[in-house]
Order: C-alpha cells, then structure tokens, then sequence
C-alpha cells in the first residue's frame, strides 16, 4: 500500500513524536523508525601536544562509524597551559606582568607615574617632577639656577637665607662640632707661625708661616749645617766612585757647604778642553789652549778630555787615546783602556767605535781616564798622527815630566850635530826646530845624547838649531 506523506500532519515539537515511518533504501520495505536511532552523537575533548593543546569533536550515529574534527590552541608570548585533560585545562600567564602599583606623587606634581590602560594591556611611564620630602621624580633643570643657589628639600633651586648654623671640624683624633657664635683659632706648632689677612668677616685668611730651622743638612765628614725656610738647598754633584762614569772627584776625596745654600759643592770636576792647532811645526794637541803641555791629574780623580771642538775632525780627524809609551801606538796599536771609557752623542761607545765613527758624534765627543794610585806614566797621543801628544803627570816629582832644550849654531852647512843634555829615551821624545821652523824626525838621528844632521838635508851657515828632549 502507498502511503502519501501529504496526509501526515506536520509536527513541530520532538517530545510528541514516538515513532516515524519510512522506507529501507532496498526492496522499499516500509518500517517503523524511533527518534532515538535517527540522533548523532557528540563528545569535545582536550589532549596536550608538545606545549600547545588540541581540541577533538566526536561525532557517532547509532550503527555508524565515528567522524572527529580537531582544533590546535598554540602557546603563545606570555602563555602557558596547564592540568590538560580530556574534560579540560588551564590557561595561565608566564612571565607577564599581573599586578601593578601606581603611586601617586605628592604636590606639585601631579598624575601617576604609572599608566595602566587594560584594554589594550598598554603600560605608560610618566617623568614626575621632584616634589620634596619621601617622592621622587626628576631634577629640575640647571638652567633655572644662578650662581650661589642649590637644590633644596623642595626640588627647587635656592640661596641659604642667612649664615650656617655651625659646622663639624673632624681630623686625625676625631671631630668636633662648632656651633653659630663659636669661634675657631688656627695655632702654630714648632717653627710654624700664623698671619691673618683681614678683609672683612667673609674674606678673612689665614696663613702658616714657616719659621726659624725646618730641616738640618748632615754630614758624614763634617759639621752639620741648619737650613731656613729663605735657603736654598742646591745639590752640585756627589761623590764619585769607581771607574770613570762620570766627571766629578774620587773616592777619598769629600768636601762640605760651610755657609751659604751648597748642601755638597764638588767643583773639582776636571773637563779638558782639546783643540788641534798648527803653529807651524804639524798638528799639536792643545790642551785648554796650551800646545802640548804635560797635563797634570792629581791621583783618586776622574778626567774628561773633551774633544767635540771641530779642529778635531776637520780636515782631519785626531781621536785622542792614552798610551804607557809616547806615540808607541800611533797607527792603531793598543792603547791602555783601564779606568778609560769613551762616549759618543751621550753614550758609552767602544774604542772601535770611537774612532771609526769620530765624525758622526755631534753632541758629545770625550774620553774619560779615573787616574788611581795604580795608574802607571802615560801619555796622550793621536790615534791617526804622530807627534800630537805630550805626557801626564801626576802631580809628585818623580811622574812629573820635564823638557830640556839644547841649542846650537850650525858652522857646516851640510852636517853637524846637537850634544844634547839629557838622554831621552828615543827619537819620538825629542822636537827638532831650525831657526824655528819644526823638522821632520827624517832629517835626524838620536844616538845616546847627541842629535845628528842628516846629510841630505841643506841648513845655511848660522841657522840655530833647537832641540826639545822630554824625559
């Protein structure tokens, strides 16, 4: 039998209906239907995946298969999600700010310093202006001050009113409170004085004066002196020792201020002077301008020869050395070095280099000889040319050197011979001048005491012959 669902009446609400009829979709069977069996089932759960959560719906028909459709939560900035569960979790906050307190500042400022807009999450920071007491907020400008003005209790700038009611003096055994109306007095101690300049209450000054001995100079080898405050303390030099460093005296030899400002005043400092100078004869050392001479130097002392005058290496160049013998190492042979240094463009040089790079010192130019009572007979020689030095005494009779000079006319004009009055010990101690004019050791020979011209050599009739022996 047909049955025509426009016959049916249309019911609206569910709770009426008990059963439905319908068809099988095989064999158009009609059957009978429950509400309950036409339902789909649905179930919402919540599972955690890593640190987000997923939301699941389950939706089931009777004697059908189950459909699911997922939702992911992700964790964001500020978020955490906890105690997740099929029926649910927690959502909670992770390192963001909960609560915030806004103080209010005190007159004249006024708002809070803080801002808080909770529906945008925003939070606002506002400067305040200083308001004295317990608040706090920014300095006012320096701009708004002038001289003589500070920053009061108020925040404001200021002038003290009146004068400071006292003030706390503190030192090495503590401190002291002065009070307004109190008076402080400045006292001196052993020789220290005060003064006061006066210029009215605000411009007074005191002064400390040094007065009478403030310190004692004391000697190891003589009296000790007092010094004023008006004395000058002046150092000169101070006692040599050893070899030869520098050019001041020796050990052995000490010297003290009796007045005046000298503490030490060692002016028994030697410094040579050498220059070369031809007076006709060759080149001659000139030993503070006199040719030659024997150069006296007292035992115990340190001796500078200073040769940076430029006669000393223009034209040529004439590096002095010491020498046991006279000339005997002219030509690069050993010079004595002991208690000898040489010094270039103010420093210590070899004596290589000394006289390799003679030329090059600009500045300072000088050997130095500590003569000790252990220093034999010497004699200063140029390393380059002969006839140049002389001898160095020391200060006794028996090392002072001495020169004898022997005179004759020549009757032969081609030959003749000088008897001399000493011995010297070979040619090199003995200068040969013909009516004044310096010869060439060539044009003669020393045998014992007598001097003989050369036969080649030509002297008129009535020239005079001077011989200078050095023994």
């Amino acid at each position: 039998m047909a049955v025509k669902f426009s016959q049916f009446s249309e019911e609206t609400n569910a709770a009426n209906i008990t059963s439905i009829v319908g068809y099988t979709s095989g064999g158009n069977l009609n059957v009978q239907i429950p509400p309950a069996n036409l339902d789909t089932t649905y179930t919402l759960a919540s599972s955690a995946s890593g640190s987000n959560v997923v939301l699941t719906l389950d939706g089931t028909k009777p004697g059908g298969t189950a459909t699911d459709d997922t939702i992911t939560i992700t964790q964001g900035s500020g978020i955490s999600f906890s105690s997740v569960t099929a029926a649910g979790f927690t959502i909670a906050a992770s390192g963001a700010v909960t609560t915030v307190s806004a103080i209010a500042p005190g007159s004249p400022s006024t708002g809070n310093p803080l801002i808080v807009t909770p529906t945008t999450g925003d939070v606002t920071i506002q400067s305040m202006a200083f308001a004295g007491a317990g608040n706090v907020g920014h300095v006012p400008s320096a701009a708004a001050a002038s001289a003589g003005q500070f920053l009061d209790y108020t925040g404001n700038w200021s002038a003290p009113a009146g004068a400071f009611t006292g003030f706390t003096v503190t030192g090495d055994a503590g401190s002291e409170g002065v009070a307004n109306g109190d008076t402080v007095q400045f006292t001196g101690g052993t020789n220290i004085g005060t003064s006061v300049t006066s210029g009215g209450a605000t411009t007074d000054i005191v002064t400390f004066n040094l007065q009478g001995t403030i310190w004692t100079a004391v000697s190891n080898y003589g009296t000790n002196r007092d010094i004023a405050p008006t004395d000058n303390l002046n150092i000169k030099a101070g006692i040599q020792v050893g070899e030869a460093t520098t050019t001041v005296v020796g050990s052995g030899v000490y010297t003290t201020g009796a007045s005046g400002s000298d503490l030490i005043s060692l002016d028994q400092a030697a410094d040579l002077k050498i220059t070369v100078v031809n007076p006709g004869s060759g080149n001659k050392f000139y030993v503070d301008g006199a040719q030659q001479s024997t150069v006296v130097l007292p035992r115990g002392f340190t001796y500078e020869f200073n040769q940076l005058d430029g006669t000393n290496s223009s034209p040529l160049q004439h590096p002095l050395f010491f020498s046991t013998t006279s000339d005997g190492t002219h030509g690069g042979g050993t010079a004595y070095t002991t208690g000898v240094k040489c010094y270039g463009n103010g420093a210590p040089v070899s004596f290589t280099d000394y006289h390799t790079n003679f030329t090059s010192y600009t500045s300072q130019r000088s050997i130095r000889i500590r003569v000790t009572q252990n220093t034999p007979a010497l004699y200063y020689y140029c390393y380059n040319h002969s006839g140049m030095g002389g001898p160095i005494a020391y200060g006794a009779a028996s090392g002072l050197a001495t020169k004898t000079v022997d005179q004759v006319t020549i009757s032969n004009a081609t030959t003749g011979t000088v008897a001399l009055s000493v011995t010297p010990t070979s040619e090199a101690y003995t200068d040969m001048y013909v009516s004044g004019v310096y010869q060439n050791k060539s044009v003669y020979s020393l045998s014992g005491s007598t001097i003989t011209l050369d036969s080649s050599a030509y002297f008129p009739n009535g020239s005079i012959v001077e011989v200078v022996s050095t023994t």
